[in-house]
């Protein structure tokens, strides 16, 4: 299917995309929990309004940053199956592979 070192590199790349999709939102959840405690403290009506838009706008990151890993596929996949393109996909079969054996272990 692919060479062993197109195998690691692939390895290593859904690794990381497996701790950014771990790490960035649990940071965004802890800067949103900061955020709502200096809403509960503040006494100020404006300010208010401006965390509760942060923290709103911090939850949609998240979601997005979780989302992304299954939604560039999608949209690749869906993109192919409208307009055709004529390009050499075996870097795709080695990418399903690294992470079917992913799951796997």
């Amino acid at each position: 299917m692919c060479n062993s070192d197109m195998q690691t590199l692939f390895r290593i790349i859904v690794t990381l995309f497996d701790l950014i999709k771990f790490i960035i939102p649990i940071v965004l959840i802890v800067l949103c929990t900061i955020d709502i405690f200096k809403i509960i403290v503040s006494k100020k009506e404006d300010e208010i309004k401006k965390l509760r838009k942060e923290v709103f706008m911090k939850i949609v990151y998240a979601i997005v940053i979780y989302l992304l890993p299954f939604l560039i596929p999608t949209i690749l996949r869906l993109a192919n199956n409208i307009i055709q393109f004529d390009y050499d996909d075996s870097w795709k079969e080695c990418w399903d592979y690294v992470e079917e054996s992913k799951n796997y272990n």
